[in-house]
């Protein structure tokens, strides 16, 4: 069974922080687990256990026909409708872009 990942910069566009050492901070309070494959700096965590802190603890925050789940899909569509307005400059960045594309 796989299970999806939640990045700390996608965490970022729907807590209402400013920077990720913030959120890092609500994922240790609210006892999220934060974690990083190996070899790489790049943190996330786990969707089924964000969302049911989520659910446990804002439940009134969230919109009021909106699920956690569907909150953070409504979230994930943003970020993506936002990485395809982004038109890259140099053969670097297309190459960098198709590889993180190809992971969404």
């Amino acid at each position: 069974m796989t299970t999806g990942r939640l990045y700390i910069e996608e965490i970022q566009l729907i807590l209402p922080y400013p920077d990720r050492r913030s959120i890092r901070n609500w994922c240790k309070k609210n006892q999220v687990r934060i974690l990083s494959d190996i070899g790489t700096k790049k943190r996330f965590v786990l969707i089924e256990e964000f969302e049911n802190v989520i659910e446990q603890n804002n439940r009134g925050a969230l919109p009021d026909k909106l699920s956690a789940k569907s909150f953070i899909k409504e979230k994930k569509k943003k970020i993506t409708a936002l990485t395809r307005k982004y038109k890259p400059q140099g053969e670097n960045e297309k190459k960098i872009l198709s590889i993180f594309t190809s992971l969404l």
